[in-house]
């Protein structure tokens, strides 16, 4: 069996600025979906270098069978938490 097969590809599941990322990394992982961050260093270097304009330069991974758990735990998130 293949790993794509096992859902162990990871995948993009959020972009945001440093601070959020790492909370959004936090819940995940608090709710038993291992998640990790991408750009954390250059974000704060240099974050026009990993994404347009600066705009959200964090990425936060996870494996793909985590998406739909994943993905309600970051909507839940962000209505807790009205963007500025």
């Amino acid at each position: 069996m293949s790993t794509k097969e096992k859902g162990m590809d990871l995948i993009v599941i959020y972009r945001g600025n440093p601070v959020d990322s790492e909370i959004i990394k936090d819940v995940l992982n608090d709710q038993g979906i291992v998640a990790s961050l991408k750009n954390q260093l250059m974000s704060s270097i240099a974050p026009w270098y990993v994404s347009a304009g600066g705009f959200n330069p964090v990425e936060v991974e996870i494996f793909a069978r985590d998406k739909e758990k994943a993905l309600a735990l970051i909507e839940e998130f962000n209505k807790n938490n009205p963007a500025d």
